[in-house]
């Protein structure tokens, strides 16, 4: 089991697949299950760097809350350890804060830089949505707050056709609930990340995605975002949800493509 000590702890990562190196860092989401399609989508033509955020997964525990730009601190980490110099990140939900400060910060180490739901800031509707949401994690049962996050991050028709899956999820948190403490910390880290300085500085050609059905980091963000970065692309999907990159893989994993070669 690869890992790279940082800190007083350590982190996984997994390196597959053969081709130019591509660093995958996401959000909590739904889990390792939610990124096996797209993982898989991207190793048949890249070697791809994945791994568990501090604290999370089967990485070592966290003593203390991480801010955005250490969390892009420990993607350097990981580099160094798999002997990968530079790669085209992909960033996804709070990923998108993660990969943003990398490419700012380490320029010379990002290729091309791919934000799958990003934000901007911190503004009010997003303190209202991330505030309810501390909020939830600290008054739900484990399995309605579940149901809760899978409501704000799928869209209905894909939560349909998965019910069993989120059934499965929600009684298996009845088993591990969720932490109120540490999901407050991870919210907050994302309240208090303003990306808006950051992009004057990424020069690297970008490709930034939203979809305008997203609840949790609305569209226009990533419009404000493409229009802030020089070298950008951006495109909006109609339909999707806040994790459009699992209920829409086929065709993200097209722009991606596209957008890499």
């Amino acid at each position: 089991m690869p890992t790279a000590n940082i800190e007083d702890t350590f982190l996984f990562y997994e390196v597959i697949g053969q081709g130019s190196p591509i660093v995958l860092t996401t959000g909590l989401g739904a889990g390792a299950e939610a990124r096996a399609e797209l993982i898989a989508g991207l190793e048949k033509n890249h070697k791809v760097l994945t791994y568990d955020q501090r604290g999370t997964g089967r990485s070592g525990p966290s003593s203390r809350p991480q801010t955005i730009d250490e969390f892009a601190d420990d993607i350097v980490t990981l580099m160094d350890a798999a002997a990968i110099d530079r790669a085209a990140i992909i960033g996804l939900s709070t990923g998108t804060g993660i990969a943003t400060a990398l490419a700012a910060n380490y320029s010379s180490r990002v290729s091309h830089l791919i934000l799958g739901a990003p934000w901007t800031h911190g503004d009010p509707d997003l303190h209202v949505l991330q505030n309810t949401r501390k909020a939830a994690a600290r008054t739900m049962p484990a399995d309605f707050y579940i149901h809760f996050n899978s409501m704000l991050i799928y869209p209905p028709e894909y939560r349909r056709k998965h019910y069993k899956r989120f059934a499965s999820m929600a009684t298996q948190a009845l088993k591990s609930p969720q932490d109120p403490v540490k999901i407050s910390a991870r919210l907050d880290a994302i309240l208090a990340f303003d990306a808006r300085g950051l992009y004057k500085k990424i020069s690297c050609p970008t490709l930034v995605l939203g979809a305008r059905d997203d609840l949790v980091m609305p569209y226009w963000f990533a419009q404000d975002a493409a229009a802030a970065i020089s070298n950008s692309r951006l495109v909006i999907y109609e339909h999707g949800g806040h994790m459009f990159p699992e209920t829409r893989t086929s065709a993200f994993l097209q722009e991606v493509n596209s957008f890499l070669t």
